[in-house]
């Protein structure tokens, strides 16, 4: 028998074949956001107020010989102080309004979903803004244009190690490297003495992002390690790098909420305009507070 030749096609039946739009959005992918977390956070100190925060730095005194009798040699060292500037404000903000709020498909959550997604852009500028001073750090190890290996990771441990940098031991979570995902898996991993014998502690709750351990200090991956001309990935201790979030409030919002990292998230509904306005923002200060206390470990892009 055959097969007829007037049947219906789809173009017969477009009026007729709805389009649907499923219940998944493909939301943007984001970074886990180790970096902040790992250094030092001094924003209870600035709860009740302040735009400066001074640490004082205390120098080693020097020991002199003693004669019988003679007087003391006095150490009298001049002090110095390091200040963390509490000045950066940035906000991330979106509107939408009534007829559009009302049009959208329920089951999106778009209120919900860009607020979180602009609460994380807010906190990755704090993340971003603390991984921009690893390139301050005045030692190094690795050589331009060239693989990370393992005598540059080895020469950065020896050179905190030198500074007399405490928890440099195993399983101390005061010093870790902080590397970009490339420098670990096409780099590191690439070195047979890391990829044949898998140096794993088990996983940390206490380092988010840890991934493995280089002579047992924990790696921490992250796609905000800076670039110039190469990847300034570090090794540091946590008080290499201070930070400080102001509290910023509720800003006359009933909705706003303050979350980790001192970023504020708050919705207002702006009647003249007929629309929801939210804002998700950061009042942050952050400062390379100990030099010595990080070493670039500079590697291939």
């Amino acid at each position: 028998m055959a097969y007829p030749t007037d049947t219906f096609t789809a173009a017969d039946l477009a009026v007729l074949i709805p389009e649907v739009w499923g219940e998944k959005i493909n939301d943007f992918y984001k970074d886990a956001g180790v970096i902040a977390p790992f250094f030092t956070d001094r924003s209870d100190e600035v709860v009740m107020g302040g735009d400066v925060l001074h640490t004082p730095n205390l120098t080693e005194m020097s020991a002199n010989a003693k004669a019988n009798a003679t007087a003391v040699t006095l150490n009298s060292p001049t002090e110095t102080k390091v200040d963390l500037t509490i000045d950066q404000w940035y906000e991330v903000s979106f509107a939408i309004e009534d007829k559009e709020a009302a049009q959208v498909k329920r089951s999106y959550s778009l209120q919900e979903r860009y607020a979180k997604n602009a609460g994380y852009t807010i906190a990755q500028q704090l993340e971003t803004a603390i991984a921009a001073l690893f390139t301050g750090f005045s030692a190094s190890a690795g050589t331009t244009a060239t693989d990370v290996d393992d005598d540059e990771i080895r020469e950065a441990i020896a050179t905190l190690a030198a500074a007399d940098i405490p928890g440099l031991n195993a399983g101390t979570n005061e010093v870790a490297f902080i590397m970009h995902p490339n420098t670990i898996w096409n780099q590191v991993q690439g070195i047979d003495k890391f990829a044949l014998l898998q140096n794993t502690n088990g996983s940390d709750p206490v380092l988010k992002g840890h991934v493995g351990s280089l002579y047992g200090i924990p790696v921490l991956s992250s796609t905000n390690v800076p670039i110039s001309t190469d990847r300034i990935n570090v090794l540091a201790h946590t008080d290499a790098i201070h930070w400080a979030t102001s509290p910023l409030g509720a800003g006359g919002s009933k909705g706003a909420m303050v979350g980790s990292g001192g970023v504020r998230v708050q919705s207002n509904y702006i009647p003249e305009q007929l629309a929801t306005l939210t804002t998700a923002d950061i009042l942050y200060g952050v400062i390379e507070n100990r030099d010595a206390a990080g070493v670039q470990l500079i590697g291939n892009v």
